[in-house]
């Protein structure tokens, strides 16, 4: 599927941010290795935004976009890296890329140092603080890195071209629909067979182990992030990925997504083990009159701010009829039993670089992805699509996999 990504691609990609940014200079860092633990690394994950610039998998390169040229500055590489873990192939890179001129560290330093005099202006990425207590996890740290290179010099105006980048990558092309889609129909025939084969396994991560091995095999390069299998009382927890327990007969929550070529799916389906219950059968019926609510509303122009306001009051309606709820305006009750948003958008990143404040336009790929939890019931329900905006509403690229309890 890499193939469908030419160098025409990652060239078109550059233009297109020169135009945006009208920035003479553009100087970007790829991300970094990240020890795993002693001398051992965590697979590696190129940073998103430098692969829709260049389509380079090598790790901390620098690309550096100039008035009339770009370049990138390789990474210091001793003898010991290259007899380990081979030699970088520029070759290769250069054909990837569409960049002719890869210089060594220091010849690429000298020659970047003499433009950011000359511009007294650069367009980068700004970094995410080192520690991202939101979330719970260390950023990597290659963006700090080459943000303090740039700082020394002292005159220079650094402009962060985040946004700017993010409003690009909204906007999917035809390549990236294309592994999009092979991305979600490899998740939606994985999770077929899972489901066929429910009664077989008795534990969660019995589960995990054929998912992963159904992606593989129909070729995924992985899951797109960590997966979700969560039974019973487990699917109460938004982000569980344990993914340990034994199973009962409960209700089992599938949040997970192939990766093609960088870009992942993301699908959720909730299963039941056993014949579900009156009540089971209730949850899940809101939960699909939900997400159909919001199918309904989702065309060009939709505020998402609006959309997810408007989510919010179908939810809270059938939270009503199930009893949870007495006030559909009480939005404090209503967020113990919905937490997140209904949608997010997807592509590169699972959840992908957006301007949310951006009225939808064809082109937007993005989740929906309505659930209710009852952690005293032990129920946790969630039905997660994939959906393309078009020029007269959506595509749910999804469509394939169905949708009941079972």
């Amino acid at each position: 599927m890499t193939d469908i990504f030419t160098n025409g691609f990652f060239i078109g990609n550059r233009k297109a941010l020169r135009q945006t940014t009208d920035s003479n200079l553009i100087v970007l860092s790829a991300n970094g290795l990240l020890q795993r633990s002693g001398d051992t690394t965590f697979p590696f994950r190129q940073d998103s935004n430098f692969w829709y610039l260049t389509g380079i998998e090598e790790p901390d390169f620098i690309l550096v976009m100039a008035e009339n040229e770009d370049f990138l500055i390789m990474p210091k590489r001793g003898e010991h890296r290259d007899l380990w873990d081979g030699i970088v192939n520029k070759k290769t890179i250069r054909q990837c890329s569409g960049i002719d001129t890869i210089l060594e560290f220091h010849e690429g330093w000298l020659k970047l140092d003499k433009l950011l005099k000359k511009y007294n202006k650069v367009h980068t990425l700004a970094p995410a603080d080192v520690y991202m207590e939101h979330f719970g996890f260390y950023a990597n740290p290659a963006r700090g890195v080459l943000l303090a290179a740039l700082q020394k010099h002292r005159k220079l105006e650094i402009v962060d071209a985040r946004k700017d980048i993010a409003r690009q990558r909204q906007i999917k092309q035809s390549p990236e629909i294309t592994v999009l889609q092979r991305a979600i129909d490899i998740t939606t025939e994985t999770l077929k067979d899972v489901r066929n084969n429910l009664t077989n396994y008795k534990t969660e991560y019995e589960v995990g182990a054929d998912i992963a091995a159904g992606f593989l095999r129909r070729g995924a390069s992985g899951h797109g992030y960590q997966p979700i299998i969560a039974c019973g009382k487990h699917a109460t927890t938004i982000h569980y990925t344990q993914n340990r327990a034994v199973l009962d007969e409960q209700l089992l929550l599938l949040d997970v997504g192939a990766e093609v070529a960088n870009y992942s799916a993301d699908i959720t389906r909730t299963y039941a083990i056993k014949k579900p219950t009156p009540r089971q059968r209730h949850v899940h019926d809101s939960v699909i009159a939900v997400q159909q609510k919001a199918f309904d509303m989702l065309k060009p122009g939709i505020d998402m701010k609006e959309f997810e306001q408007a989510v919010d009051l179908e939810m809270a309606r059938e939270l009503r009829k199930l009893k949870v709820l007495g006030n559909i305006n009480d939005k404090k009750k209503l967020k113990k039993y919905y937490p997140h948003l209904t949608s997010h958008f997807l592509g590169l990143d699972t959840h992908d670089a957006a301007d949310y404040t951006r009225p939808l336009k064809p082109g937007m790929v993005l989740t929906v992805e309505p659930g209710i939890y009852l952690p005293d019931e032990e129920i946790g329900i969630r039905i997660e699509d994939d959906v393309l905006i078009t020029e007269t509403g959506i595509k749910v690229l999804s469509a394939n996999l169905p949708t009941d309890l079972g």
